[in-house]
């Protein structure tokens, strides 16, 4: 896989909260995601599922956009979902606590990247700002210049979790298909347990 880097400029996040309060960002979650969150809570299953909801995906759209999905949807018996972060009424992160993030260090990693986005194509992967990001997020033109070494690194890093985490939920949906499609809570489960076999895997 090949990284272009097609961003130029500076950033130097200003901590504004703009990301974490937008009603226009919502954050999807990784199985690893999931599971660092799983372990910032104490392994506290409960905790968790007050912390995150199930986005759903219409059952209409089309198989167009569900390959525009950056993750893939999981198909449960309480419909297609993508795990991601509670939201509280006001459209406000329910772990963002004025003036700061209170996971910040098991942050997500679609909050990592932010305001980065990466778009993969067959064999390269493209640098560009996340939508909306120049006209919402004050860090832009700020600071030093974006380093191609670290922005390449994120890059790459994205790459790897995000195929790791739809080949899981494909054998979650190949299982559904096959036989009893699981609940919203049961396929939360199963993405922690092959998140925990994953950390627990000795390195290659």
């Amino acid at each position: 896989m090949n990284f272009i880097e097609t961003i130029h400029g500076r950033f130097k996040c200003q901590q504004s909260g703009h990301c974490c309060t937008s009603s226009k960002i919502l954050v999807t979650l990784t199985y690893l995601d999931i599971f660092n969150l799983f372990d910032y809570l104490d392994s506290d299953f409960e905790q968790l599922l007050r912390k995150i909801t199930f986005y759903k995906v219409k059952q209409n759209y089309n198989s167009n956009f569900i390959k525009q999905l950056v993750l893939s949807p999981v198909n449960t018996s309480d419909g297609i979902i993508l795990p991601g972060l509670k939201k509280l009424d006001n459209e406000v992160c329910i772990f963002y606590h004025k003036p700061s993030c209170s996971i910040y260090s098991s942050r997500p990693l679609a909050c990592q990247n932010y305001p980065f986005a990466f778009i993969e194509e067959e064999d390269f992967i493209l640098s560009i700002w996340a939508k909306n990001a120049e006209k919402t997020c004050p860090g832009i033109g700020k600071g030093n210049k974006i380093n191609k070494s670290s922005l390449q690194k994120s890059a790459l890093t994205y790459h790897r979790i995000i195929g790791e985490h739809n080949r899981v939920v494909e054998n979650i949906n190949i299982e559904a298909e096959t036989g009893r499609a699981l609940t919203a809570r049961e396929s939360l489960l199963i993405l922690l347990t092959y998140a925990q076999k994953s950390n627990n895997s000795p390195p290659s």
